[in-house]
């Protein structure tokens, strides 16, 4: 059938400023597509498949990919670089897009049919006169979510999405699992007709695509047959089929094939069968493009109106820099009133001057009711000097005084006229990379601690090492998973991966991300750094990504530092990345040797998209330089609109420096960091800067005698105004500025990491506690708040409170300052902030029931600790906002201070006394969570009760007592002492389930953790805590260790569950938990937080030959000890993971790594639980051990904290009489532990304990 055309386009269309877009809809779907075959399908509210609307790449949504299977060629249906015999024709209803590739015509027909499924038919035609047997391969994204929320974090709503595959056809199925009750069931079809021959699937997007690779050269077009066929709890969720089409030497061969969304299977599942034949579809193309034609009619527009609002599609979801408002308007915006424009989608402001604006206002309301029937949401809003004008027009209008404010939320600005897209070409891509250069760089295995074929520790332990070697292919050997660095201060940081720099932000590393954080373990996108040379023309990163030469690279991850090294072509290479130790500055060096006989011309070039804010708004951004300096403003973002970020080169002297902020021109359009169009180019980089530039790129071109060495480095940071900026800027104008506060940064380290270092005959255990844990605990869960897998930004109350008191050995002034922090974000009425955003604390007020107890019982722990009661003294603030409403669970807000303040311990006490109400069978009130956030609907109606709340209440008791009594506060020691009693004899009534603690009672009555429990029945966190708690009598805590032992350790796996068997099909309604995929995160997973606390549970029951090796089976050196233990947990070795999956074919595969409370839970499990090592109120060290009987015994060094320069070194053996002395002098058997008192002398002291 011949498709009505409206408009065509050609290669050189595409070279606009933003592609041109088609919108497409109907039975509830829309598609909106662009000239070169990308763009998004949603239906529904949710985007069924992944797309970002970034106007410079522009490489997201479905993919076909062609293999000619006698030549080998690959192509694509869609537009890439290099493409010559291109055309894009948009219908009536339809897009169509023509292409030729080495004697083969291809034709690619989208619409979207009536009852709401975008159909597609490829056709094939030959012509050269030869045969062809075709392989097709399409590929797209599953999301099946709103789009806003994925993008906000892609890992964790990838969770929730399991795939299968229609038996017998060429169908896949993907469906989203609810969070809630009130949560639809969103579905997802894709299908080739039935006629298809050959088929083949898979679903796994890391198979896909491969590690480090992008969608557009995915791994699977390496070669040709059957794809994988994975599917289920894939983790990260595509739809790929693979068919093979016969062309013949004179004929037309067609493939069809079919997406659509729904509610169910059977939703999705009938459109497969109604359009699963070819002639199914040609019906459904006629039917769209009359459906479209009835459309138009029924709005009352001709075909050049349509035309004409079709045009703002791509401007409408990419942004059109042509048609942003004026930057100096924008800048001008001052928050106010909240404009009038409801809704949701982009927003188009119309600045009404004459008649020729009330004009456009008219227009453009029924270019709006056009894009709303097809499916696009457009909000339209008036700027008038006198609005009273408008007012018959219907719509939102606003006076001049709200046109700054307006002009900052357009996504698109009419100036008295209709707006009109830019054909201002951009330069395209080149779509090919030079030459990839090879390297020789001699690597030593041997070398390396625990290595396990890709890394290693260094022999002192303080850095993992890796080795990344080119394959046959030329391409480097990665980890299968990104293996990261945080690397962070109080003021910003930034994260690394092997393949280099991924993100950095400053001040809060969610609101305020200088670049972007991709969350993409597949692509792994980021920051760049290239090396060229300028006589070769060759171009290669001097780290492992995005364009790596062929040649081995040695990645090592250091505490404050990262770097790589590498020789290509003969010059040697060396690349520092820190942070200074004071200031939000990225400090990158690269050291270039060259090793050859001539002069080598080579040139440095550092890139980032810059983000400035918690996503990329390309429009707020605002670029200037001076000189050297590059500097970036968003004035649209809130509390951090005063911010100034700074960027710069620090070059040789002699060596020529050029700057662009315009990404655009940088990369090419359809451009990607594998081959920027502007070093394929050569010569310096163009200078861009102003509104709407959001890059900062600095090419640094110098010579390199030979045997001459010369350094070249790049700081990326962010100042609090103006003024700090040409501070930071001017600090590290010089190379030795920037070595200083390198060297300043490792030694804090050296100095921070090296204050309890432990020798034990587990080499795995002694890695991890001599800096690996305490380093992920400082740098990345208190400083940096953000990791590869998760960005939170925020302090969570019981989270930070949890990891600082970690640091009591090495930083106590950190946990007390943390203590102090925490009681400030605790409301007047005794319930806190579950989390909040510094500078502001704009926060969460919620219904959680253990967030405020962990105020009295860690501060307890630290004044027994330290000694220092003196913290429950300071006077802290409290904060006040609206109280929760009923039927209210949480809500987000900025509290303000109360203008009342009370001691901490006055705060601790608050806390307690909010949290004795207890439910009917006398355990404590759930509310919408306790522990596990997961389950936030087991007592959200007020009536459901937590036994894990009952131990861990009766914990905060006991610690908290002595301190209330100690004070004189003889009533509430009393109320404590006998809600302790009840508790002890709730728990132990209906709590315990006959073999071990239950978990919960829901709102309903139905007990949670118990035999009658069809889904959790056991709950690890109960049996810890148990015991942890000392409510537990000692024949039950038995019990309750030995059921979790059998029923949640699986040593086969190295997990030990949280729960088992995980949540799925229960009628009961736990909360999101239930969501997650049976056996992912807390649903039956290992939840190593919780796993650690059932390891400290075991040594408290003085199961000492149990404890330390469950505690080395949890080590992520075990996990990745070996090859084959690095394909099955794949993630990083040197830092511990939040969760371990627990279902197949994942079991055992490591999930959310660096961003978890468990590395300051290890260390303190592995310190105090299994080499007991304690501190009595500062005073003296105490040891009580529970070590297995094949340890020899161990050794401890410890610095005291209070810079005396006082060290104690320990040594714990066994023999036949047990004692201790201290240097050399016998020290008295004790009644209640081994004890060593403390001196601050400066000296070094020897103590010896025999048991």
């Amino acid at each position: 059938m011949e498709l009505a055309v409206s408009t065509r386009f050609t290669t050189a269309d595409l070279a606009r400023p933003v592609s041109p877009m088609h919108l497409l809809g109907g039975g509830g779907l829309t598609a909106a597509l662009s000239a070169a075959g990308t763009g998004v399908v949603t239906s529904g509210g949710s985007d069924l498949t992944r797309w970002r609307a970034d106007r410079v790449e522009d490489a997201d949504g479905l993919a076909l990919f062609l293999r000619d299977l006698d030549t080998g060629h690959v192509w694509t249906a869609g537009w890439r670089p290099g493409d010559e015999a291109y055309e894009a024709r948009f219908g009536v209803g339809t897009v169509e897009i023509i292409r030729q590739d080495a004697g083969v015509e291809t034709r690619l027909c989208l619409a979207v049919a009536p009852a709401g499924a975008l159909v597609g038919r490829l056709q094939l035609r030959s012509l050269d006169g030869r045969a062809r047997r075709i392989e097709v391969t399409t590929l797209a994204e599953v999301v099946l979510h709103d789009r806003a929320a994925d993008a906000s974090h892609p890992a964790f709503s990838k969770l929730f999405v399991q795939t299968e595959r229609l038996d017998g056809r060429p169908v896949l199925l993907a469906k989203r699992r609810p969070r809630t009750p009130e949560d639809p069931s969103v579905w997802l079809g894709y299908w080739l007709d039935d006629a298809a021959a050959a088929v083949s699937w898979e679903t796994d997007r890391l198979r896909c695509v491969g590690r480090g690779r992008r969608r557009t050269d995915p791994a699977m077009m390496d070669a040709s047959g059957g794809l994988g066929g994975t599917v289920g709890a894939v983790l990260d969720p595509v739809v790929a089929l693979r068919t093979v089409v016969a062309v013949s030497a004179e004929g037309v061969a067609t493939r069809a094939f079919g997406l659509a969304g729904g509610n169910s299977r059977e939703d999705v599942s009938a459109h497969a069968d109604a359009l699963g034949d070819l002639g199914a579809i040609d019906l459904a193309f006629r039917a769209a493009s009359d459906a479209e034609q009835a459309r138009r009619d029924r709005l009352g527009l001709d075909d050049a109106a349509a035309d004409a609002a079709q045009s703002l599609v791509g401007p409408l979801l990419m942004g059109d820099p042509s048609l942003w408002a004026p930057a100096a308007l924008r800048a001008a915006a001052t928050d106010g009133d909240a404009l009038p424009i409801d809704g949701a989608g982009p927003l188009v402001v119309v600045r009404v001057r004459t008649e020729a604006g009330v004009g456009a206002v008219r227009h453009l309301a029924a270019w709006q009711r056009y894009w709303a029937d097809l499916g696009l949401p457009v909000r339209l809003l008036a700027v008038a000097d006198d609005p009273d004008a408008l007012a018959e027009e219907g719509g939102p209008v606003v006076g001049a005084d709200r046109e700054a404010q307006a002009a900052r939320l357009a996504d698109v600005w009419a100036d008295d006229a209709l707006p009109v897209a830019s054909a201002k070409p951009v330069m395209l891509a080149e779509g090919t990379r030079p030459a990839v250069p090879t390297g020789d760089l001699a690597l030593d295995d041997a070398d390396l601690r625990e290595f396990n074929g890709t890394g290693g520790f260094s022999a002192d332990g303080t850095e993992y090492v890796m080795h990344l070697r080119p394959g046959t292919d030329g391409r480097l050997s990665l980890p299968p998973l990104p293996w990261a660095n945080v690397i962070a201060n109080e003021h910003g940081g930034f994260l690394v991966t092997e393949r280099g720099a991924a993100s950095t932000w400053s001040a809060n590393s969610r609101e305020n991300r200088v670049t972007p954080w991709g969350n993409d373990p597949v692509e792994d996108p980021g920051e760049a750094l290239y090396l060229q040379d300028l006589d070769a023309g060759t171009l290669w990163s001097p780290t492992g990504g995005p364009t790596p030469a062929a040649a081995p690279v040695e990645v090592r991850h250091g505490f404050g530092y990262s770097t790589w090294r590498t020789v290509v072509e003969g010059i040697a290479q060396h690349t520092t990345m820190s942070i200074s130790p004071d200031a939000s500055a990225k400090l990158t060096v690269l050291r270039l040797t060259n090793a050859g006989d001539t002069p080598r011309r080579l040139a440095v070039t550092a890139s980032a998209q810059l983000t400035l804010g918690p996503r990329e708004t390309p429009r707020d951004v605002v670029t200037a330089r001076v000189g050297e300096v590059l500097t970036a403003r968003n004035t649209a973002r809130g509390e951090f609109s005063d911010r100034v970020a700074v960027a710069r080169a620090v070059a040789p002297e002699g060596a020529e420096v050029s700057l662009t902020a315009d990404r655009a021109a940088f990369l090419g359009r359809f451009g990607t960091p594998e081959a920027p169009r502007a070093l394929v180019e050569g010569g310096p980089l163009d200078g861009a800067v102003g509104p709407g530039l959001d890059a900062a790129v600095h090419r640094v071109a110098l010579t390199l005698a030979p045997g001459e060495t010369q350094e070249v480095a790049f700081v990326l940071g962010e100042a609090a105004d103006p003024t700090e900026a040409d501070a930071l800027a001017a600090r590290f104008a010089h190379l030795g500025a920037v070595a200083d506060a390198i060297a300043e940064t490792r030694a804090f380290w050296t100095e921070t990491t090296g204050a309890l270092q432990i020798q034990t005959p587990d080499p795995a255990l002694d890695l991890m506690v001599n800096g690996w844990l305490l380093y992920q605990n400082l740098s990345c869960r208190l400083w940096g708040r953000t990791a590869f897998y998760q960005s939170g930004g925020a302090y969570g109350y019981r989270d930070q409170l949890q990891d600082t008191s970690a640091l009591v050995y090495a930083r106590p002034d950190l946990t007390r300052a943390q203590i102090l922090r925490n009681a400030a974000h605790q409301f007047e009425e005794g319930d806190v902030l579950h989390w909040w955003h510094p500078p502001l604390s704009k926060g969460i007020r919620t219904r959680f029931a253990d967030d405020l107890l962990w105020l009295p019982l860690l501060a307890s722990a630290y004044a027994e600790t330290t000694g220092d009661d003196g913290v429950f003294d300071e006077e802290v603030r409290f904060l006040t906002a609206p109280l929760l409403e009923e039927g209210q669970d949480e809500v987000f807000l900025q509290p303000t201070e109360a203008g009342t303040s009370a001691s901490v311990y006055e705060h601790a006490a608050r806390t307690i006394d909010r949290s004795l109400a207890v439910g009917v069978h006398g355990l404590p009130l759930m509310g919408t969570g306790d522990w596990n956030d997961g389950m936030n609907r087991v007592g959200r109606e007020g009536r459901g009760e937590s036994v894990w709340m009952g131990f861990f209440l009766a914990s905060a008791l006991d610690a908290f007592l002595p301190h209330v009594e100690a004070r004189g506060d003889a009533d509430r020691a009393a109320r404590y002492r006998q809600h302790r009693a009840h508790l002890q004899s709730a728990l132990n009534a209906d709590g315990w389930d006959g073999d071990w603690y239950r978990r919960a009672f829901y709102d309903n009555g139905a007990v949670m953790g118990s035999t009658e429990s069809d889904e959790c029945q056991i709950d690890a966190l109960a049996q810890a805590w148990a015991v942890l708690s000392g409510v537990a009598p000692a024949d039950r805590a038995a019990q309750a260790l030995d059921a979790m032992e059998a029923r949640l350790v699986d040593e086969d796996a190295g997990i030990l569950r949280l729960l088992a068997p995980a949540f799925d099909v229960t009628p009961n309604d736990p909360g999101y938990i239930k969501g997650y995929v049976p056996g992912v995160r807390e649903n039956g997973g290992q939840y190593t937080h919780a796993a650690l606390w059932a390891v400290r549970a075991l040594a408290e029951a003085g199961r000492c030959e149990r404890a330390a090796p469950l505690l080395g089976m949890l080590s992520p050196v075990r996990h990745g000890d070996s090859p084959e233990a690095v394909a099955v947990y794949k993630t990083e070795p040197y830092v511990i993971a939040a969760d371990v999956y627990g279902v197949a074919p994942h079991v055992g595969r490591g999930g959310w790594t660096w961003y978890t409370g468990s590395a300051g839970w290890m260390l303190r499990v592995a310190v105090e639980s299994v080499l007991g090592f304690g501190l009595d109120r500062g005073e003296a060290i105490t040891l009580a051990p529970c070590i297995p009987a094949d340890w020899p015994g161990f050794a401890i060094r410890y610095r005291l904290p209070d810079g005396s320069g006082t060290v104690y070194t320990i040594t714990v053996q066994r023999g036949e009489t047990p004692g201790l002395t201290l240097d050399g002098a016998t020290l008295p058997v004790p009644h209640t532990g081994w004890r060593v008192p403390l001196v601050r002398d400066g000296a070094v002291h020897e103590v010896q304990l025999t048991i």
